[in-house]
């Protein structure tokens, strides 16, 4: 079975076929019984350049056979992919099969409700999954429209990228639900990967959006027994918000018709923009309990960052996936830029320039970093570059292009490549011609040296007397210095009360060095800060004087204080700063800083108390950080909510703290708080199996069970069990997940190691026997990370030979296997160094 496609076999594909339109008959009207397979027909009007023999994919159980303008073919099929003889001509080719339900996320995922019992589906695709329920051409510059039709229970809500135009009787099924066959409007001319099927007893909300004529039906949907947590009234009003804004912007209609927005369980990813049915989480966008503004924030970006895909992505698509940033950084970009310009989130800045930077800068700095450009050459490469480069650093980068050619100019170059490329595909190269065109600029050579090269630099700063000197220090992969073009905004602060303000500042640019003078930021600041408003994307590297006051004193600027806030992380990170100074730090947050900071420096507090400091340091900073969070819980829902939630992280490695949590569970009746302190009374081992029981019963939500799962892995000896659950299968991706992040709980990292025995001899087998999504789930969870003790150094910790030694010893293993051990050994020296340190 040959599942990983290679790019030069998409290339060639691309050169044999051209695609009209596909009629997809999906049959999922057992669904809700036992069968573990549905049965779908994909028909494909195509011209083929010349007879050729090539291949169709299909990851199912049967084809059961293939015809070519109704005309029966011989075929082969392994399981993978469809092989077949096209004439040369226009054609229409057949193919009926069997595909498989999933419980990984991928493909066809099937969900049954515990609560009612119910049964949910709906599919994830990207990058290549299509495959796992229709036949099809799955690369994405094989576009054609998509005719589609479903047949399924009659009471269910069936939903696709087309409206639904007419629906008839298909009789009753094996249980005598009576059944019924959907139609949906041809869409218009799309990549595979980005098609929808859903359906299920989905709760729909509806509302209209009307933008300068165009009205767009709008359908908001969830599980039937999540309706009452349904945010509504914030979840529309984001969208119609953004539909008002982004055709103007992009000087281009909303062009998919309909606009639904699917809010599904045990889903893999954020979100996933399929044009007129965009699918969510619901597990981190629908709030059963409290929520922070953060939260909210962070849905609102996500609402954006998918409608931003209708154009970026949807309209316009890249050829193959070295591109993928060139829809995922635009994405990115533009739902920070939109919640500003047109939500009352208008902290998005912020929030990108803490955890979605800090996420960049972590990618960035492992071995296997990339260019934002990348090197994809098959399937399982490009599943893997969904990460904080294409993401983050891209959109980070994106800015700082912005800021150099013009936002104006910036929105008119894309506006021309949405109009140029309209339902079709475009690289690298259409957009700096269309970017170009628009600023009068040389864009290439800017992308040359932004996005065809790796790693991040810094700024160094010196003061002298007659001003201050920025550096940029840094090295590419290959050892040679980086001197990207930066454009900065420098400034000046001086402490006023017991916060730092602003006494200066001014913009300049960057690539060796750059002196600035002190009338223009301020004499003698107290805190330098070479990239105020987060412009570009570089790493700062304090000066003594503005390092003890940003850890001593906040700034009375949201946005400089993020990036102070994040570079102090980095700081931690490189084991340039204790983390312990940096928990201090934490628990000393002064009012109004925002959520999102706040909830950023608790959670990277608590990772670094936990891996960054000695074993015989552990335990007293983080009962430190305890109560200091506990003292915390005061203050604005946020605040509370947020020192609630740290309390329970950190008590999770502390038996000493079992008082103070059991007071905190009596005082709450947030259901994911009360699992969060249930975990750390399970972990410490001050919980029993019955009253973790006993809690589930009382809910018995899919969220619950999870929640119980995690719990319940987290005990004293249950690792062995918890560790046969996972590498056994047959489990959903959520619960996998739970089993792990129970067995990964710090109290049980002995026990995990001597359950898990020799990971690295079974990594292979791991990888072989599981989809991928899954195989990197155990593979990153059970990673051993043991702390530095004995060892003489960093380089000859047990663990980190071991990774090298598997490294060394299988050269020719999958290049995805391979970069998950090279990131995590990585990682593990960085954890080791910093305890070293």
């Amino acid at each position: 079975m040959t599942e990983n496609l290679k790019r030069e076999e998409a290339r060639r594909r691309a050169e044999l076929l051209s695609l009209d339109g596909y009629t997809i008959d999906l049959d999922v009207s057992e669904a809700t019984a036992d069968t573990a397979t549905f049965g779908v027909v994909s028909r494909i009007e195509l011209t083929a350049g010349e007879s050729a023999s090539t291949f169709l994919d299909f990851i199912g159980v049967e084809v059961s056979s293939v015809s070519i303008d109704d005309a029966a073919v011989p075929f082969t099929f392994d399981g993978a992919r469809v092989s077949v003889e096209i004439p040369q001509g226009r054609h229409v080719v057949e193919v009926a099969g069997r595909g498989t339900y999933s419980t990984t996320g991928e493909g066809l995922h099937r969900f049954r409700d515990p609560v009612d019992g119910q049964t949910y589906l709906y599919t994830q695709f990207e990058p290549a999954d299509a495959r796992r329920v229709f036949p099809n051409f799955e690369q994405p510059d094989l576009k054609a429209t998509f005719t589609i039709s479903i047949t399924a229970p009659a009471t269910w809500v069936v939903l696709s990228n087309g409206e639904a135009t007419k629906s008839a009787d298909a009789g009753t099924n094996s249980r005598g639900e009576a059944t019924s066959r959907t139609q949906f409007a041809t869409t218009k001319r799309m990549s595979t990967y980005l098609t929808a099927f859903i359906g299920g007893p989905y709760h729909a909300f509806t509302d209209v959006a009307e933008v300068d004529g165009q009205k767009i039906t709008l359908g908001f949907y969830c599980r039937d027994s999540l309706k009452e947590h349904f945010d509504l009234e914030d979840i529309s009003t984001v969208t119609k918000q953004g539909l008002a804004l982004l055709p103007k912007v992009f000087n281009f209609p909303y062009p998919w018709g309909k606009y639904d927005s699917v809010f599904v369980p045990e889903y893999n990813l954020g979100a996933m923009e399929n044009p007129g049915c965009v699918t969510f989480s619901e597990d981190a966008y629908i709030y059963r309990g409290q929520s922070t503004r953060s939260q909210r924030a962070g849905r609102a970006n996500t609402i954006l960052h998918e409608m931003s895909h209708m154009w970026f992505g949807d309209l316009v698509t890249p050829v193959w996936w070295d591109d993928l940033w060139l829809k995922e950084s635009f994405a990115e970009f533009m739902g920070a830029w939109s919640m500003v310009a047109a939500t009352q989130y208008t902290e998005a800045w912020e929030n990108f320039a803490g955890a979605r930077v800090s996420w960049a800068l972590r990618n960035d700095q492992y071995p296997t970093t990339h260019p934002i450009v990348a090197d994809i050459v098959d399937l399982e490469a490009a599943d893997q570059a969904f990460d904080g480069i294409t993401y983050a650093k891209g959109a980070a980068v994106l800015r700082q292009l912005v800021a150099w050619v013009g936002e104006k100019e910036f929105f008119a170059g894309a506006a021309q490549l949405f109009k140029d490329k309209a339902f079709a595909n475009a690289t690298l190269a259409d957009l700096l011609e269309a970017l170009e065109a628009a600023s009068g600029k040389d864009v290439r050579a800017w992308a040359r040296q932004w996005l065809e090269t790796a790693r991040v630099s810094s700024v160094t700063i010196e003061r002298g007397p007659g001003g201050v000197t920025l550096r940029q220090v840094g090295t590419d992969p290959n050892g040679a210095p980086i001197t990207r073009p930066h454009h900065l905004r420098v400034s000046g602060w001086r402490l006023d009360g017991d916060r730092l303000a602003r006494t200066g500042a001014t913009d300049v640019e960057l690539t060796d060095q750059v002196t600035v003078a002190w009338d223009e930021i301020g004499p003698d600041a107290d805190l330098i800060l070479p990239n105020d408003s987060a412009l570009s994307y570089i790493k700062i590297s304090f000066d003594e004087r503005s390092l003890a006051s940003a850890l001593a004193h906040e700034l009375d600027e949201p946005l400089a204080q993020s990036v102070v806030s994040s570079a102090l992380w980095e700081m931690v990170r490189d084991g340039l700063l204790p983390a312990a100074d940096y928990a201090r730090f934490t628990a000393r947050s002064a009012e109004g800083t925002s959520s999102s900071l706040l909830a950023a420096r608790t959670l990277n507090s608590i990772a670094a108390l936990r891996s960054y400091t000695t074993a015989e340091a552990r335990e007293a900073e983080l009962e430190r950080f305890f109560d200091d969070a506990v003292a915390n819980i005061s203050g604005d829902d946020d605040t509370r909510l947020i020192w609630s939630r740290a309390a329970a992280r950190a008590g999770q490695s502390l038996p000493s703290r079992d008082d103070a949590l059991v007071s905190l569970l009596e005082q709450t009746t947030d259901q994911d708080l009360r699992w969060m302190y249930l975990t750390a009374r399970a972990a410490t081992g001050n919980a029993s199996r019955d009253e973790l029981d006993a809690e589930l019963e009382n809910t018995g939500t899919a969220a619950d069970v999870v929640e119980h799962m995690c719990a319940c892995a987290s005990m004293p000896g249950a690792a062995a069990e918890t560790l046969a659950k996972v590498l056994a299968g047959g489990l959903s991706n959520d619960h996998v997940q739970a089993l792990i992040d129970g067995l990964g709980q710090p109290l049980r990292a002995e026990e995990k190691a001597v359950a898990i025995g020799d990971y690295f001899a079974q990594l292979t087998e791991i990888w072989s026997s599981r989809s991928q999504e899954i195989a990197e789930r155990i593979i990153y969870g059970l990673y051993p990370m043991g702390d530095l003790g004995e060892a003489a150094s960093p380089e000859e910790h047990p663990d980190v030979v071991a990774a090298g030694a598997w490294l060394e010893a299988n050269p020719e293993a999958p290049g995805a296997l391979r970069k998950v051990i090279l990131d995590c050994r990585d990682e593990h020296l960085r954890m080791l160094r910093a305890q070293a340190a």
